[in-house]
């Protein structure tokens, strides 16, 4: 992917005395652009799977300063929460960090990342031993690209969900969502042969309040199906995916809906800011728009009977 280049000094608390040639990258998902920038000598790059999500070169919504660092160690206290793998995350006075670490690497970390609280600036370091300086980097690699859409997100902005979008002919969006294994894979592909429908994700999809109504966003981060786009739709209906012996749909109230809703949802459960806005913008999303248990077959039935009902 080609390399943007501008002779723009950092701003704000980023900005040094003398301008200074930056390297800038961009990409927007779920209507929030993630800037990255960097004066130092990191060949940046984004990962393929954001081919289509990339814009033109600038801060962004969320802006992030890439360097290097020699010296890298995860701090004794303990933090607000660990992932139990890759990734811990540590509250501080002016903001929140996270540090990566794998086995595979020795126990240094090998990159850190500090966000103001609000997760519109940012501050990435590598660990500079443990990368090949010759090959480019995508700073952001996942889990921390979606790990900051999460937490973004969280602040009034939407929810991720575990879900697959497809817009129908009608341009009405169509939200399936299910845990792992649900069929949602499944359910792209036999929506993806159908002419005129369009899949906006096999596996995450951004729900955001846009001009008075609940929207939904394809993401990068797709599932088996391989299915990423940067469209966007009006959310019309839900459905909770469920494997059966034959197709059928039962309408669920919004208050139970809700709490399906919430289960499949990606939120930081360690912010209580965080876990109050997303209950609130579940509760809308699902006394806005209806929702039902489908049952389905994995065939062109299934596909048969959503068409029906929007009929």
């Amino acid at each position: 992917m080609p390399i943007a280049q501008t002779d723009i000094a950092c701003p704000g608390a980023f900005a040094s005395s003398e301008p200074k040639r930056t390297q800038r990258l961009a990409f927007r998902v779920g209507g929030t652009g993630f800037g990255l920038f960097s004066d130092e000598d990191i060949e940046m790059m984004l990962d393929p799977g954001l081919r289509d999500f990339v814009v033109e070169p600038s801060m962004g919504d969320i802006q992030i300063r890439v360097e290097w660092t020699e010296n890298l160690e995860i701090p004794s206290g303990e933090p607000l929460f660990n992932s139990g793998g890759l990734w811990r995350l540590f509250e501080e006075s002016d903001g929140y960090r996270f540090y990566f670490s794998t086995p595979y690497l020795g126990a240094s970390p090998y990159k850190a990342a500090w966000f103001d609280p609000d997760f519109k600036r940012g501050h990435l370091v590598l660990f500079r031993p443990y990368f090949d300086a010759r090959k480019a980097i995508y700073p952001l690699e996942y889990p921390l690209d979606e790990l900051l859409m999460i937490h973004r997100l969280a602040c009034g902005e939407g929810v991720e969900m575990h879900a697959v979008g497809i817009v129908d002919d009608a341009g009405k969006g169509h939200l399936f969502l299910g845990h792992s294994g649900a069929g949602k894979s499944t359910t792209a592909r036999l929506w993806k042969s159908q002419p005129n429908a369009h899949v906006l994700s096999d596996d995450r999809i951004i729900l955001r309040a846009r001009d008075g109504r609940i929207w939904m966003y394809g993401t990068p981060w797709h599932g088996d199906a391989g299915i990423a786009s940067p469209e966007s739709a009006p959310l019309s209906k839900l459905y909770l995916l469920e494997h059966s012996n034959k197709t059928e749909l039962v309408s669920l109230s919004p208050g139970r809906a809700a709490a399906e809703l919430f289960t499949r949802s990606f939120v930081p459960h360690h912010s209580q800011k965080g876990l109050q806005f997303t209950l609130r913008f579940l509760d809308r999303v699902a006394r806005e728009t209806p929702c039902s248990i489908f049952r389905f077959l994995p065939d062109i039935s299934a596909v048969e009977a959503i068409c029906r009902e929007g009929a």
